[in-house]
């Protein structure tokens, strides 16, 4: 009969949050309710009174997991823990520790200024939602399964927050560098309105047509892969629609400061069609 699996206790970070070490002395953070009461260095632990078991970085995240978990309220912890099993099975791949950290950082402290009364806007919220659906949709049933189980109201704004988190750990990107670009999407977003003097509807199909344009292309000068060939109508496009087609170049000009890479002549030309057509529909609808 295979014996069964216990850990030996190093410290209890709260009472419901351990760090141990298995037979083979690899740290393990050890979570269960009530799992540190009554306990000392050099107990015991059966498998069976685990509830989550996260392994214990090995590099400098280390002393910032055990300070997160010694920290984070239980019920925070235990909610977060549920979101994140229930996320990588979505998403069918494994979070990272590093992720892991940020995550559990990021939604505790959430939680802390919700409790204050301290709400952070999201000022790229529209953009998230339409730039990452899939994140956003599983960031808005982890929002939920977060208010439901913490008994506490949380707005939306937290939603495009996570999205970005969930995008981050898919990508393998970090949030400074998404956050950037979410920024510098925004930037050119609002260059488009105050050139053309409107006020873009940003629940529109054609303003998601164009931020996913904005985020390729991004994309493709980070990459240094050519759009391709210039659009067969490009000297119609610049005749018919000179200012979207100046606005479109002046656009490339700050991606091309902002990213230090070259942006091909081809971008200005989709970029015209997409931001036409957007001002196209905003003119009809406030003409109604």
């Amino acid at each position: 009969m295979s014996e069964v699996k216990r850990y030996q206790l190093k410290k209890i970070l709260s009472n419901n949050a351990l760090l141990a070490v298995d037979a083979s002395q690899t740290e393990v953070i050890l979570l269960g309710k009530g799992i540190g009461f009554q306990r000392k260095k050099g107990d015991w632990i059966g498998l069976e009174q685990v509830e989550k078991l996260f392994l214990s970085p090995s590099d400098q995240n280390r002393d910032a997991m055990l300070r997160l978990f010694a920290e984070t309220d239980e019920d925070v912890i235990r909610a977060t823990s549920d979101f994140i099993q229930y996320a990588e099975n979505k998403l069918q791949l494994k979070f990272t520790q590093q992720f892991l950290i940020t995550l559990f950082d990021h939604i505790g402290f959430a939680i802390k200024r919700l409790q204050q009364g301290i709400q952070i806007r999201n000022p790229f919220l529209h953009e998230v939602r339409a730039l990452y659906p899939k994140e956003y949709s599983l960031a808005l049933e982890g929002i939920k399964m977060l208010a439901n189980r913490l008994k506490i109201k949380i707005p939306e704004d937290e939603v495009g927050f996570i999205a970005l988190h969930l995008h981050g750990a898919g990508t393998h990107q970090t949030i400074e560098k998404i956050n950037k670009y979410s920024t510098l999407i925004a930037k050119l977003i609002a260059i488009i309105e105050s050139e053309l003097l409107t006020e873009i509807d940003k629940t529109t199909a054609d303003y998601s047509r164009l931020l996913t344009h904005l985020r390729f292309a991004v994309d493709r000068a980070e990459k240094d892969q050519p759009l391709g060939e210039n659009h067969p109508l490009s000297t119609l496009l610049q005749k018919e629609y000179p200012v979207c087609y100046n606005l479109s170049w002046k656009l490339i000009k700050i991606l091309q400061k902002e990213l230090q890479k070259k942006i091909p002549e081809a971008e200005a030309s989709y970029l015209t069609l997409h931001i036409q057509r957007l001002y196209d529909h905003t003119n009809i609808k406030n003409k109604s």
